[in-house]
This record gives structure tokens, C-alpha cells and sequence, in this order.
């Protein structure tokens, strides 16, 4: 499980609070958004490589559950990604670096709770007759109450890996040691009601490779709306043949 106890509460606060104090809901259409965390890591004895150096990349990718098409999508978007950093992309055999990406999603989790409802108690008027012979309206305001309505939502983790070797010290080492071989990786997580990790696994890899390179000291967090410009770009271009 790759969701942290950050994200939990998050999630928790947000299904509690999805109306508000009020009994529904009255708030107009909204565009869907994803909240993304980041953590990159930069190797102090493994060289990154300089784009200029015109280092190739090999890309292998691996995925859970396993399905090979959607390998050869997210394979083929992360090579357009380096392509467009002035990296070359090469075959495990004679590139430069390889760049393993693990990407998956889990199961779900359901989570249940209750969320306080405010009730207003407004004003009763009642028509009374005084002893002088006349009529007046008497006012009673009534206490508010709160009741508890119950919820009940099942939250997706979604989960990217990415390391990149540097393949000579990758070849010379055994599994056990393949860390001391990392010249750069990233974590990426994300949480939320969506399952369809071929169209999220998107909203992961731009913010991703937007720190290639990068350490980010900390986990970054960041927010994409489902029409962000920068996944629309990725999916219309990734096909075109990277450079070799």
C-alpha cells in the first residue's frame, strides 16, 4: 500500500465534508483533478547523464497487474518524455542508461465514516388573542438540531517506479546490488476514486519527468485538472518515432 497516513486523512476530511454543514449539495459542475506526490532522488557516485553528451536511454517498463500492451503505451510516452529533454532512446544493448518504470494500482480500500448534517430549526407563529380584545401573532424560534448521515467511498492507490541505471555498472552488478548502479529515481503516488490507471498513469508521468534529473529533497505535491495542457500534449505527440 503506497497511500500515506497524509493522504488517508485527506481523503477522510474530504468524504466528510463533500456538502458542507448543509443537507445537499448545490454547487455546479467542476473539472475533475488529480493530486499527484513526487519524490525524486540524485545519486552522489552515479553521473546523470548530460543531455548534450547525446546519451541514449533504453526504456523497459513492467506493470501490476501485469497487462503488455499498456507496457508498450507507457513505454513509448516515457521515451517521447526524454526525447523532448535532448536525450537519445536505445535499445538495453547499447544505451547509455536504462530507465526501469514499475507502475501499478491496487485493489482499492473502502472507507466508511458519518458526517454531522445541521438542521435549522426555524420559527413557528402562533395567533393569540390578548385581553384587550385584539389579536397578535406570537412568535416561537425553535433550536437547530444535528443528525449524522452515514458515507461509505472506495479509494484507487495509484503507483509509479522509475529507476535509471547506468547500464555498464548495471551489467557488473548482481540483483542484490543493482542500487549501486542508480544514477536517478522517482516515486509517484496517487489517490482517488478514479481505476482506469491507463488513462491516470498520465497524470503520473508528466509530474514526474518535470523533475528528471531533479533531487527533489521531499516529497513534492502537486495538483493536475483533468484537462491539463501538458497530459493533452503527451497523449497527441507520443506516438511520433523518438530520436534514435
Amino acid at each position: 500500500m503506497w497511500l500515506t497516513q497524509i493522504d488517508r486523512l485527506f481523503l477522510v476530511l474530504s468524504a466528510g465534508l463533500l456538502c458542507g454543514v448543509s443537507a445537499g449539495c448545490a454547487t455546479g459542475p467542476t473539472t475533475p483533478e488529480y493530486r499527484i506526490g513526487v519524490t525524486t532522488y540524485l545519486a552522489d557516485d552515479v553521473p546523470f547523464p548530460p543531455a548534450q553528451a547525446n546519451a541514449r536511454i533504453a526504456v523497459v517498463t513492467g506493470s501490476d497487474p501485469k497487462e503488455p500492451l499498456l507496457e508498450k503505451e507507457v513505454k513509448r510516452k516515457i521515451e517521447y518524455l526524454i526525447a523532448q529533454r535532448g536525450f537519445g532512446i536505445g535499445s538495453v544493448e547499447e544505451a547509455d542508461y536504462i530507465l526501469s518504470a514499475f507502475f501499478a494500482i491496487d485493489d482499492g480500500t473502502t472507507a466508511t465514516g458519518t458526517r454531522p448534517v445541521y438542521h435549522s430549526g426555524g420559527t413557528s407563529y402562533t395567533q393569540l388573542y390578548t385581553s384587550s380584545g385584539q389579536w397578535a401573532t406570537g412568535t416561537t424560534q425553535h433550536p437547530g438540531y444535528t443528525t449524522y448521515q452515514p458515507y461509505s467511498y472506495t479509494y484507487f492507490t495509484r503507483y509509479l517506479g522509475i529507476n535509471l541505471y547506468e547500464r555498464e555498472r548495471w551489467g557488473r552488478s548482481k540483483d542484490e546490488d543493482l542500487a549501486d548502479a542508480i544514477a536517478w529515481r522517482a516515486t509517484t503516488t496517487s489517490s482517488g476514486s478514479g481505476s482506469d490507471l491507463r488513462s491516470i498513469i498520465d497524470y503520473l508521468l508528466v509530474p514526474t519527468f518535470e523533475h528528471f534529473g531533479d533531487d527533489t529533497g521531499e516529497r513534492m505535491r502537486t495538483t493536475l485538472r483533468e484537462d491539463d495542457e501538458r497530459v493533452k500534449q503527451l497523449r497527441e505527440s507520443y506516438r511520433q518515432e523518438p530520436a534514435r
